[in-house]
């Protein structure tokens, strides 16, 4: 990601968001990230999440993904997450795809994993930055049991090793994400084990719930993650000494869950439904618009949008896993306090001493 075309630009406009939010000014450009889910149609059926369960068709057609692509380069977007539901249900995800990396921007792949076997060459000749598989346990009767479907994970283990057999130069990088519950938290241990060194990258998400999105399915003690649990589970691993994992455990023991990171929700990121509404907030809380109505950069500068960001000026103290996402918590604050601006005023940026200090952490995580 650091090396991508694009990201030092990334910065420049990165930083000229945050300074011109920080006064109360509109936003010179566009977000650093934006997630656009798909579709909500979906193969598995977790019980961590409800899309599974929205009937509504008639998502965004190719035509307005493209459009969003040109607008997007236009934007500076840079960091770009295609994701539902499972999005290699919809037949056209490849040329969607193709339509924001060929603009080179960095694309990261969100799937179940079910139907990796199947596209495993289309995958690999994607242009994806990124894939990312998810698997919510290390064995069987565990990740199924989330899940909602027998025989998952043996299928989707067969999806990943064909994939990595597939591809080519070790791209697009392959990461492996755990959604970390009370249901399969004892399972941390030995999935770090199956995983490192076979997967490019091993991502624990913290498990949250959230009233206005469509992560509300599991039990509330489900939730509930024993620091004590974690702690053991990292013990002999790289993980016992990464400061995130750290965080998370001190967050737990504290009863506040998911660790606090700073919030740029619809200054750094925004999300796109599979029907083309507005979030500047990934948890999805208020929509500002419709990219089916008018084009995204008129939304993005739209009087409702401003509204909204003056509204979460007030109150950025919510505590949620998309706070986390990408790095946009840490790399925001990066950016804003550390990068000195004479390196972002250059006409030919490099990457900056700030962000090759962000090199140090995996740059192929959520975290």
């Amino acid at each position: 990601m650091l090396l991508s075309k694009g990201f030092a630009k990334s910065l420049w406009n990165s930083r000229k968001n945050l300074m011109a939010d920080q006064n109360r000014l509109p936003l010179p450009a566009g977000p650093y990230m934006a997630e656009l889910d798909i579709t909500y149609q979906c193969n598995l059926r977790c019980r961590m999440c409800q899309r599974w369960q929205d009937l509504r068709r008639d998502e965004l057609p190719l035509e307005i993904y493209r459009n969003l692509a040109h607008e997007f380069q236009e934007l500076g977007v840079h960091q770009i997450s295609i994701a539902g539901g499972e999005p290699l249900l919809r037949e056209d995800v490849f040329r969607i795809i193709a339509g924001f990396a060929a603009r080179g921007m960095s694309v990261n792949l969100c799937t179940n994993g079910m139907l990796v076997e199947k596209y495993r060459r289309e995958l690999a000749d994607s242009g994806a930055t990124c894939v990312t598989v998810s698997l919510d346990g290390a064995t069987a009767a565990c990740h199924d049991g989330i899940r909602g479907r027998a025989g998952s994970h043996r299928e989707i283990e067969r999806g990943i090793k064909s994939f990595l057999a597939q591809r080519a130069n070790g791209t697009p990088v392959l990461r492996v994400r755990m959604t970390v519950s009370d249901d399969n938290s004892h399972e941390v241990r030995k999935f770090y084990s199956d995983w490192c060194g076979v997967a490019d990258d091993v991502l624990f998400q913290p498990v949250h719930q959230c009233s206005d999105a469509y992560y509300t399915g599991m039990q509330k003690a489900s939730l509930s993650v024993d620091a004590a649990v974690i702690s053991e589970q990292l013990q002999g691993t790289k993980l016992a000494k990464d400061p995130y994992m750290k965080q998370w455990i001190d967050s737990i023991e504290t009863g506040e869950g998911v660790p606090h990171a700073p919030c740029y929700a619809g200054v750094l990121m925004a999300r796109i439904d599979p029907w083309g509404n507005v979030y500047p907030c990934l948890e999805q809380h208020v929509s500002v618009g419709s990219v089916r109505e008018e084009p995204l950069s008129r939304i993005w500068n739209s009087t409702a949008l401003e509204q909204e960001r003056k509204r979460l000026s007030c109150d950025r103290t919510c505590r949620c896993w998309y706070n986390n996402t990408a790095l946009i918590g840490h790399f925001g604050t990066l950016i804003k306090n550390t990068i000195p601006s004479r390196v972002l005023r250059s006409k030919h940026p490099a990457v900056s001493p700030g962000a090759q200090r962000l090199g140090k952490r995996s740059i192929f995580t959520d975290r």
